[in-house]
């Protein structure tokens, strides 16, 4: 079986923002949408289905938790969630990891550390194309604020 990319990611503590029991946020490298996270379940299962309820109220509480967060620390509004596990699939025997994606959306431009952050597509569906790679100033700065906001 193919190694699973999402258990490579969770090992990396450098861009967590928080953890519980089952569940891992971590922010995105690619920060075409302010904020973007991954949502990581700390065990490896591969689909909703294999989610135990505590699980689930987990879930609950993490999701409400990062609403909050980015809401506080950006303003955002809409929050976009989308759980999408392809990527296991396209190469050998598939090996999923449930995890989820979390794009914050914004109706004014949001700036942080001096870098200038837009939506043009806002109230739209979200491009899953944007992509952005900030310097690490700006990601650190973007970490703490999330981090900061976060209650968990």
């Amino acid at each position: 079986m193919d190694k699973c990319e999402t258990c490579e990611h969770l090992r990396n503590t450098d861009n967590r923002i928080a953890q519980t029991d089952d569940w891992v946020v971590a922010l995105a490298p690619d920060q075409g949408y302010l904020g973007r996270c991954y949502v990581s379940l700390r065990s490896h299962k591969g689909s909703l289905a294999e989610l135990s309820e505590h699980e689930w109220r987990e879930f609950a509480r993490v999701a409400t938790a990062l609403e909050n967060a980015a809401k506080k620390a950006f303003e955002a509004t809409p929050l976009n969630w989308a759980c999408m596990m392809n990527n296991a699939y396209q190469r050998g025997e598939a090996n999923p990891h449930v995890h989820w994606h979390f794009r914050p959306r914004y109706k004014t431009p949001v700036i942080i550390n001096g870098t200038e952050f837009s939506d043009p597509l806002y109230g739209h569906h979200y491009d899953r194309d944007q992509r952005r790679r900030v310097d690490d100033k700006t990601f650190q700065a973007i970490l703490s604020k999330l981090k900061g906001s976060v209650e968990l």
